[in-house]
């Protein structure tokens, strides 16, 4: 896949586009997708199509009969202009997926970045590389273009901005008691609050959106956020389960076998476990130190997925930070601040985990003969948790 650096202008066009709170991606043009008409449907191109049930090549057939063409619209400086998008898989080449604008070429060239996202079931095409729309921002004037980014932003806010009245409506009331113990005890005091039922869905808390709500302790080092939970892919994975990876590198903790740790890329853990990333097959790998120089797999992980979970769990996101407190003598907590995040970065994601910033959490435990895992848990370490986020954090006191 082609990529390269963007410049101030295409960051600047990117950011204007990005506030609009949607799910966007970016699209390098080459000349030879110049000159053949196609362009690389990417992994996270595709997610979000199919995530906004716009096309799912996944089950696409190959060959031109199974081409698919929708409507779609390319912002242009002084217009918005209707077009028309063919999702396709060659008989060729394993059936890549690609997909080409109708007469893009007239408005593309070769090294040209687009952003790409949907509205109304629409894919929508902006030349980062040319638009003029973060300029015309800037003078605070109106075009077709920015009016069609201002109504989205409108229509993508309102869900944010009514659970932020929710909360401020809370944080005026007073402290919260809590209403049970234990490390999940802020998330559902805060869920029941706000009148959201517990339950066990993967899915976001409200109307779409993940509320993550922790302790924090001001000017001091705070625990890691959780961002996420994802198994390996066992067919690929050396060890076919989690009680397989316990019995390896598990211990004894009385009557318990356990592996409780922490595994990162840039340094191996007690157990002898690290991270690798195979970029070439688009891999996470975990491996354990046999000796100094011998090493041997244990779990994998495709990056895509792991792009979708992260995806798929914090497209939108309220981190809500709370003091504890006695209420009445009894544990509760104060509302101090909360940070919204729009928009995954799955590059970011990616040089995170290669930095060993974004860490996972082994928790399997057996006792006689049930083996329970709770995760494995993807995490982050909270002082970089805006640069997981393709716009900026927006962030609330109470």
């Amino acid at each position: 896949m082609n990529t390269r650096d963007l410049t101030d202008r295409e960051r600047s066009n990117l950011e204007a586009v990005r506030v609009a709170g949607i799910p966007t991606v970016i699209l390098f043009v080459t000349a030879t997708g110049i000159k053949k008409s196609i362009m690389d449907a990417t992994l996270p191109l595709r997610t979000m199509l199919a995530d906004a049930s716009v096309h799912d090549f996944a089950i696409q057939q190959q060959g031109p009969r199974h081409k698919r063409i929708v409507p779609g619209k390319i912002l242009l400086n002084d217009r918005v202009e209707d077009l028309h998008v063919s999702f396709y898989r060659p008989e060729t080449k394993k059936g890549d997926p690609r997909l080409w604008p109708a007469n893009f070429a007239r408005h593309a060239s070769a090294d040209d970045v687009f952003v790409v996202f949907v509205s109304d079931s629409c894919p929508c095409f902006l030349n980062l590389t040319r638009s003029n729309v973060a300029e015309v921002l800037r003078l605070n004037l109106i075009t077709p273009p920015v009016d069609f980014l201002a109504a989205l932003r409108r229509v993508n806010s309102f869900i944010a901005d009514e659970l932020l009245v929710k909360l401020r409506t809370l944080a005026g009331q007073g402290s919260l008691v809590a209403v049970c113990q234990g490390d999940t005890s802020v998330g559902r005091t805060i869920e029941t609050a706000l009148g959201i039922a517990i339950n066990s869905s993967k899915e976001p808390d409200y109307k779409g959106i993940e509320i993550k709500s922790k302790r924090w302790l001001q000017g001091r080092g705070n625990t890691r956020y959780t961002l996420f939970a994802c198994v390996p892919n066992w067919v690929l994975s050396p060890c076919k389960s989690s009680a397989e990876i316990l019995t390896r590198y598990g211990y004894e903790r009385g009557t318990v076998r356990k592996l409780y740790c922490s595994v990162s890329a840039t340094k191996r853990n007690s157990q002898g476990l690290q991270f690798r990333i195979d970029s070439d097959l688009g891999r996470l790998v975990e491996f354990a130190w046999q000796t100094q120089s011998r090493k041997q797999d244990v779990a994998v992980w495709e990056l895509g997925r792991l792009h979708q979970s992260f995806g798929n769990k914090h497209r939108e996101t309220f981190w809500i930070h709370v003091d504890p407190v006695k209420v009445r003598d009894a544990d509760g907590f104060k509302l101090v601040e909360v940070v919204h995040t729009r928009g995954p970065s799955y590059p970011q994601f990616d040089k995170l985990l290669e930095d060993g910033v974004v860490s996972m959490d082994h928790l399997i435990k057996k006792t006689d003969t049930r083996v329970s895992e709770k995760g494995p848990l993807f995490k982050v370490d909270p002082k970089h948790l805006n640069e997981l986020f393709l716009s900026s954090p927006r962030a609330f006191r109470f």
